[in-house]
């Protein structure tokens, strides 16, 4: 469904923020893009959604691309964002009878889409309410009802249930499955890791304009479980570089305080832990297992989610 080849972008007067980025969402999936604030998430789904021209590369929607295609492509795909993108003012149905006047091509069944929106979002009983005495999860709700006005078939979805009630992201966690169920493919962004790991059957993480990974979910976290040993605070420089060393000598990796690597089983373990041992130095937290979502996302971008 989409394809990015060697995509390269820069703002004016700043260094580039892509080069050479490559990425693929399959046609129905349901794919999770994550990466911390400032990783390039919104500027590579400006880029895929038309509004911003890449300095390099060639981006292909449904066999399409940009810009000989703009216009065909804009028919088919939403772009639902982050930030409420509908008139306060005006009620619910008056926003979605403005917004479906847009779309010429689907004015014979325009009344059957807003309805439809209406209850796939839970919004029919709210539709004569003024948009503006809406709450953070009903606005966001009319921010997914107008998106789905032009029946798209690619649905770019940004952060859509940050700082909302339980009900409102249940309501929009569901139709966002509904959606996908019905053939829709979604190109999901949160910084929720369990929304993700709910919804999502492909991921990418991303960060510092580069992407670290991406594939199907299952198969990302089948990877060897990693050991993870946070160190106290070390004042002698000596022991520090004596047990980097080793640790580079054992196939693991020293960042800081924390100790990180792949052992082969449980006797390395228990070697590494004498290792620390034996430099007199305190282990302060220590996990071992399968990936998550979240360990995996901490472990390639060495940060949690920044605000």
């Amino acid at each position: 469904m989409i394809k990015l080849q060697q995509i390269a972008y820069h703002y004016p007067h700043h260094p580039p923020l892509f080069e050479g980025v490559d990425l693929a969402v399959a046609k129905g999936s349901l794919f999770g893009l994550l990466g911390p604030n400032g990783a390039g998430k919104t500027t590579l789904i400006s880029l895929m959604t038309g509004q911003l021209q890449p300095s390099a590369g060639e981006i292909e929607i449904d066999g399409e691309s940009y810009p000989a295609d703009r216009t065909s492509i804009l028919q088919k795909l939403a772009h639902i964002p982050q930030e409420y993108a509908f008139y306060p003012q005006l009620s619910v149905l008056e926003n979605l009878q403005f917004f479906a006047s847009l779309y010429p091509a689907q004015e014979s069944n325009r009344a059957q889409l807003i309805d439809q929106a209406l209850e796939l979002t839970g919004l029919t009983e709210q539709r004569r309410r003024l948009a503006k005495h809406f709450s953070g999860g009903l606005k966001r709700r009319l921010n997914l009802a107008i998106g789905l006005l032009n029946k798209p078939r690619l649905i770019f979805l940004d952060e859509p249930t940050v700082g909302i009630d339980p009900q409102s992201r249940h309501f929009i966690l569901q139709s966002i499955r509904e959606l996908n169920k019905a053939g829709s493919t979604i190109v999901y962004t949160s910084h929720y890791m369990e929304e993700i790991e709910q919804l999502c059957d492909q991921v990418a993480i991303m960060d510092h304009g580069r992407i670290l990974v991406q594939g199907a979910l299952r198969q990302i976290l089948k990877r060897d479980p990693q050991l993870v040993v946070e160190l106290a605070p070390i004042d002698d420089q000596n022991r520090y570089a004596q047990l980097n060393n080793t640790l580079q000598t054992r196939g693991f990796s020293l960042s800081e305080l924390t100790i990180s690597g792949y052992p082969k089983d449980q006797t390395e373990i228990g070697e590494l832990l004498q290792v620390v041992a034996s430099l007199n130095l305190s282990v302060v937290n220590l996990s071992y297992g399968k990936h998550t979502l979240e360990k995996l996302f901490f472990e390639l971008t060495h940060t949690r989610l920044r605000d």
